[in-house]
C-alpha cells in the first residue's frame, strides 16, 4: 500500500511513520503538514491510503476530502482527530474508519487492516458511497464556508468568500470575480451558493450571485430591467424573477 500521512503536528506524523514502518506491505510515499499541500501531494504521488488529520489550519481534512472527491481521485481515507464529536459520530454512522489521538498501536493495526480490505476491488464501490454520504452530511452541517478551494494548474488556492465581488456561472464552471483576479472553479453555481452566507450574497440572475458588501449602485434599464454595479465596475444583470429580492434588500 502506498500511504500518505497528513497532519499539522510533526510528532503525530512521526508517530504514524513509526507505526507504518512495522508493516512490510506499506510504503510511505510522503507526508504533509497542511491541507493545500495534501491536495497537491495526492496528484503527485497517487497514494492508495491517506491518514488525514481533520483539524488543520486553513483547510480541514474534510474539505481536503471533498476536493479530492470533486476531482474523482479519492483514495482510501483514515481520518485522524484529537476530539471531534460530530466527526466520530459521522464516521460511525457511515462505517468509515478514524483514529483518535494519541494513536494506540492496536487500534492503528485494526485501521490498517480495514484499509487493506477497502482496497479490494469488490469493496471499493461501497467505500466510495460511504465517503460520499459522509461528506454530503458534513456539507449540510457546515453550510457557510470562509473560503472556496480553487485549483489553478499545479496549485490550490484558498479564496476567501468575503473577498468575492460576484460569481458567474459559465457552463460547468463558476467564475469568482475578485478585486484583482478572476478564479475559475469547476462546480455548479447552486453548489457554491449553498456554501455562501445568505446575508451577504444575493442571487440576482440564474447565472449570477453578487456580494452585497461590494455593491455600489443599482440601475434601471430599458423595459424595466435592472443591473447591479459593483465597486470594481462589474455589471451584474438582474433577472425578472430575482428583482423583488433585490428591491427588498435595497429597501
Amino acid at each position: 500500500m502506498r500511504v500518505l500521512v497528513v497532519d499539522d503536528e510533526p510528532l503525530v506524523r512521526e508517530r504514524l511513520r513509526a507505526l507504518l514502518a512495522a508493516h512490510a506491505d506499506v510504503e510511505v510515499v510522503g507526508e504533509r503538514g497542511d491541507g493545500p499541500a495534501a491536495l497537491q501531494a495526492c496528484r503527485e504521488v497517487a497514494p492508495d491510503v491517506v491518514f488525514l488529520d481533520i483539524q488543520m489550519p486553513g483547510l480541514s481534512g474534510l474539505e481536503v476530502a471533498e476536493t479530492w472527491r470533486s476531482e474523482g481521485a479519492l483514495p482510501v481515507i483514515v481520518f485522524v482527530t484529537a476530539f471531534d464529536r460530530y466527526a466520530v459520530e459521522a464516521f460511525r454512522l457511515h462505517a468509515l474508519d478514524y483514529l483518535t489521538k494519541p494513536i494506540e498501536p492496536g487500534r492503528f493495526a485494526e485501521s490498517l487492516d480495514r484499509a487493506r480490505e477497502y482496497l479490494e476491488p469488490r469493496n471499493r464501490a461501497a467505500l466510495d458511497e460511504r465517503i460520499r454520504a459522509m461528506l454530503e452530511a458534513h456539507e449540510r452541517r457546515q453550510a457557510v464556508r470562509p473560503h472556496v478551494v480553487v485549483r489553478e494548474r499545479e496549485r490550490y488556492l484558498l479564496v476567501p468568500t468575503a473577498g468575492i465581488h460576484a460569481l458567474e456561472a459559465e457552463g460547468n464552471y463558476v467564475s469568482l470575480h475578485c478585486e484583482r483576479a478572476t478564479h475559475l472553479l469547476r462546480d455548479s453555481l447552486a453548489s457554491v451558493e449553498a456554501k455562501l452566507d445568505p446575508r451577504r450574497f444575493l442571487r440576482t440572475h440564474r447565472s449570477w450571485i453578487v456580494n452585497l458588501d461590494f455593491v455600489k449602485e443599482a440601475r434601471t434599464r430599458a423595459h424595466g430591467s435592472w443591473v447591479v454595479v459593483t465597486r470594481g465596475g462589474l455589471s451584474v444583470p438582474v433577472g425578472a424573477q430575482y428583482r423583488e429580492s433585490l428591491l427588498k434588500v435595497l429597501g
